[in-house]
């Protein structure tokens, strides 16, 4: 199985929503209290356009035999202007999603390595994402690539 890993076009915006209804399933499935359904794909082609344009955020897709599998998106991150925050830049691993079909083939670590090259295009020495506590896959995925937790986000419902 041979794994192209690419910047992403707008011709790949349906194989894309594929792979992003997975993902958004599986997060409706463990906090429905958060997410719903959308009525189409959760991410406009305008939304997907936008990406591709800007050149501080980034796309890429993971084909084989032309057919999209995988994909990730991340964006340049700034701090705020804040005294007590240190002035930096980071990227922003928005999401890596492989077809649950394509996992356990090493899609998701080529995904991040194209990734971790960007930032290093960019000069950014950085990468932070975020990760629901429900998502044991995820976590260990990402902790076995040598990511560590910075804090943890918490909530109370009120009756």
């Amino acid at each position: 199985m041979n794994t192209v890993i690419r910047e992403a076009v707008i011709s790949d915006y349906y194989s894309m929503c594929e792979i992003y209804e997975e993902l958004d399933m599986l997060h409706r499935i463990n906090l429905s209290d958060l997410f719903i359904k959308p009525a189409g794909c959760a991410r406009t082609e305008e939304y997907i356009s936008g990406i591709l344009r800007d050149t501080d955020k980034a796309l890429f897709v993971a084909e084989i035999d032309g057919k999209v599998v995988g994909l990730a998106e991340c964006y340049i991150q700034q701090s705020p202007d804040f005294p007590l925050i240190r002035k930096r830049k980071w990227i922003q691993l928005d999401s890596i999603a492989v077809l649950q079909e394509y996992r356990a083939h090493q899609i998701g670590s080529s995904l991040l390595k194209r990734v971790q090259e960007w930032a290093k295009a960019k000069k950014i020495r950085r990468i932070e994402l975020k990760v629901y506590s429900f998502n044991d896959i995820a976590i260990a995925f990402y902790v076995g690539k040598g990511f560590r937790d910075v804090q943890k986000t918490m909530f109370l419902n009120l009756a």
